[in-house]
């Protein structure tokens, strides 16, 4: 264990990713299970988030641009390094000043996710595993995705993602060679 991950509890992050896992797999909707599984775990449930979080799923509104694995832990995140919306009544470098803090975490995890995974676009992700892109709205190829496996792999890097956002919940100064 390196310096960086003394002290964050394993057994928290095993509840993370397990539950992300069991979300995603039964419900879809990465963006949405990722946030969802790190709100119950660690205590930070908040409904309309998770509601609104749903629009992040597939890539944004399922145009696989930015992933939602990705998204729904970002926003994760944002809910405990994030400025409280008073903040904007306040001193304008002061805002920006919790605004710069608050992104260095999100794009902490963003690097990590692209070594980890290639890219943070969902159409590329999706692209390197299966070697093409499938939509799940043509008939045949949905049933092709189902053959490659890509809901399995999505199940995955939702896992994972929560797994890592959670961590950094403890820790955002986790080095990208840090394993947890």
């Amino acid at each position: 264990m390196t310096e960086s991950t003394k002290g964050i509890n394993k057994a928290v992050l095993d509840k993370v990713e397990k539950r992300a896992y069991e979300l995603i797999d039964k419900y879809h909707g990465c963006s949405q299970c990722s946030l969802l599984a790190i709100q119950e775990v660690c205590g930070m449930r908040d409904d309309m988030m998770a509601k609104a979080s749903i629009g992040l799923a597939g890539g944004v509104g399922s145009m696989r641009s930015a992933c939602g694995a990705l998204t729904g832990a970002a926003l994760a995140l944002g809910m405990k390094y994030g400025r409280d919306v008073s903040t904007l009544k306040g001193p304008a470098e002061k805002a920006i000043e919790i605004e710069f803090a608050a992104l260095e975490p999100v794009g902490k995890l963003a690097k990590w996710f692209e070594r980890e995974f290639g890219s943070i676009v969902c159409r590329d992700i999706r692209k390197a595993f299966m070697g093409t892109e499938l939509s799940r709205e043509i008939p045949w190829q949905k049933k092709w995705l189902g053959e490659l496996g890509m809901h399995e792999h999505c199940s995955k890097i939702v896992a994972r993602t929560a797994r890592r956002a959670a961590a950094m919940l403890e820790n955002p100064n986790l080095s990208i060679l840090d394993k947890v």
